[in-house]
């Protein structure tokens, strides 16, 4: 016949033992009372303006041709669209 110790004999780790370890484990495993609930997402800086430029208007290319075409031109740099862009960086520079 084999000669079996009784648990918590001879060395063994006893049942409550085992039970206070396998309480301490799952303790740790659960969130605490003060753990914020739910995911969670941090949008970075990079992210944020990549959102931005994405709600940016297309580019008129047509415009732009034009413009390029005056400018080489020497047709695009009057002195009434030289006011209007004074004009225009005054009032942006009034808002900040």
């Amino acid at each position: 016949m084999i000669d079996i110790p009784s648990v918590g004999s001879n060395g063994h780790t006893s049942l409550s033992r085992i039970a206070a370890r396998r309480a301490a484990e799952q303790q740790a495993a659960t969130p605490s009372a003060g753990a914020p609930r739910g995911d969670s997402v941090e949008v970075s800086a990079a992210a944020q303006l990549l959102a931005k430029l994405s709600d940016l208007p297309d580019v008129r290319s047509d415009l732009v041709d034009r413009v390029k075409a005056e400018i080489a031109s020497g047709d695009y740099e009057t002195p009434e669209k030289l006011d209007a862009a004074i004009d225009g960086l005054i009032e942006d520079a009034e808002t900040f």
